[in-house]
């Protein structure tokens, strides 16, 4: 739980912050990783102890065994204050620790009770293999993975921090407590009616986190419902009582995306002040604002380029609004690119939306495509045969698509045309191109 290294996490996000995913013999649930990392790359990780893909897979009685045991040995007034450290000074990561020892303290033995796609209906433990370098990931940027969703994540985060010694483990500064209280100070000020949805517009307008970002207020909102700050009568956080899965999966509607307790809490419901003080009580709330620490200088980092991404590697888009023969250079992921071939343009009313009637092209490269490539090459069909195209908009807008060459030639296909053909945005080529190329 020690601040990650700029570089890992940059590396890590290469891996995680994209959709470029596959099972593999195992049934695995992984992540590609680009063939453009380096042989330092790849050392760096492994010293860092975040090899991508590094899965673990426990039974569920040794799950719920580990979970109860690990919480058990965390001091909770220390996890508060690492809890409250997270808001401002500290790493994100420390956030999850204490709704992950609650909900270990609050976890009963129980036998496995599967439900509906294969989740205990005590403790939503699902028997697939976890990436346990993706839980640690997700946990520094976003401080979730508590064990809500899934109790081995909840396992993991608090290994990791029973790993560091008691000293290593955050204290919270004055300005992270003012922090802490003007937050709950900010959910008793909204209007009664006021759902999750309003205090996580509030509270990301406020700015009063690091790492302001929208989800970030949605983690800290799910995560004080989680220990019982934020809870309803008919739906306590764990701290006041334990809720099986089946009671933290229910919501009010089909729209509501966060679980219980948040799924139901309103502003009226107010903030649980005798578990404030049960929790974080310990803690001298400032009189006045602290002065905020300055912002360390920020350094800037050359990326170095490698073989399959080489600095001048991007390729420059020919001005102007789609044209039939104009051929575009999709980057799929940063070490695989395709193209695809503009066979008409039509105009949408009354929006006035320019669409290009697009066809992927047979390539697929490691680099980005050039205007002699793709010239002669056929169309690529679906896995299953069929031909396939699209209307797409926005392609001369969309990161990633670059247009490299005009008055092409459309080459041949034993097939007619499409008749019924799908209407979407150019970004949807970078995700439905897995329907003709295996490797995508």
């Amino acid at each position: 739980m020690s601040p990650p290294d700029p570089e890992v996490m940059a590396l890590l996000a290469r891996v995680y912050g994209t959709n470029s995913t596959f099972f593999d013999d195992d049934g695995n649930y992984c992540h590609r990783i680009p063939t453009s990392f380096t042989k330092e790359d790849h050392q760096r990780l492994k010293t860092a102890g975040m090899v991508p893909n590094t899965f673990v897979q426990w039974e569920h009685d040794e799950v719920i065994q580990k979970l109860r045991k690990a919480a058990k040995a965390v001091d909770l007034q220390r996890a508060a204050d690492a809890f409250v450290a997270s808001m401002t000074s500290a790493d994100v990561a420390w956030l999850a620790v204490l709704p992950a020892a609650i909900l270990g303290r609050a976890m009963p033995t129980h036998k496995e009770d599967p439900m509906g796609g294969g989740h205990c209906r005590v403790c939503f433990f699902e028997e697939d293999a976890v990436d346990a370098t993706c839980t640690a990931y997700l946990n520094h940027v976003q401080g979730a993975m508590w064990g809500a969703a899934q109790p081995t994540e909840g396992v993991l985060t608090l290994t990791r921090a029973l790993d560091q010694k008691a000293a290593g483990w955050p204290k919270p500064t004055p300005r992270d407590v003012w922090v802490f209280h003007q937050i709950l100070d900010l959910l008793r000020r909204l209007p009664p009616a006021s759902r999750y949805s309003h205090a996580r517009t509030a509270l990301h307008k406020a700015k009063l986190l690091s790492a302001s970002s929208t989800y970030r207020c949605e983690t800290v909102l799910e995560a004080l419902a989680f220990i019982s700050i934020l809870e309803t009568p008919e739906h306590p956080g764990l701290l006041t009582r334990f809720t099986r899965a089946v009671e933290r999966d229910q919501r009010p509607t089909i729209r509501v995306e966060v679980p219980a307790p948040l799924a139901w809490w309103s502003a009226k419901d107010g903030v649980r002040k005798e578990n404030v003080e049960k929790l974080f009580g310990h803690l001298e709330r400032p009189k006045k604002e602290p002065v905020a620490a300055p912002a360390p200088p920020a350094t800037k980092r050359r990326k170095p380029a490698s073989a399959a991404t080489p600095a001048s590697a991007k390729p420059k888009s020919l001005p102007g609004p789609p044209t039939p023969g104009s051929v575009y250079a999709i980057q799929f992921r940063e070490d695989l690119w395709g193209a695809a071939y503009c066979h008409q343009v039509r105009t949408d009313e009354p929006t006035g939306t320019v669409r290009g009637r697009m066809e992927f092209l047979d390539l697929l490269s490691p680099t980005p495509p050039t205007a002699e490539q793709v010239v002669g090459l056929k169309f690529r069909d679906r896995l299953n045969g069929e031909r396939w195209q699209s209307w797409c908009a926005s392609l001369d807008k969309t990161t990633g698509i670059k247009r490299i060459a005009v008055d092409v030639p459309a080459p041949t296909h034993p097939q007619p045309m499409p008749t019924r053909l799908s209407v979407g945005g150019a970004k949807d080529l970078k995700h439905l191109a897995g329907w003709n190329f295996k490797e995508v």
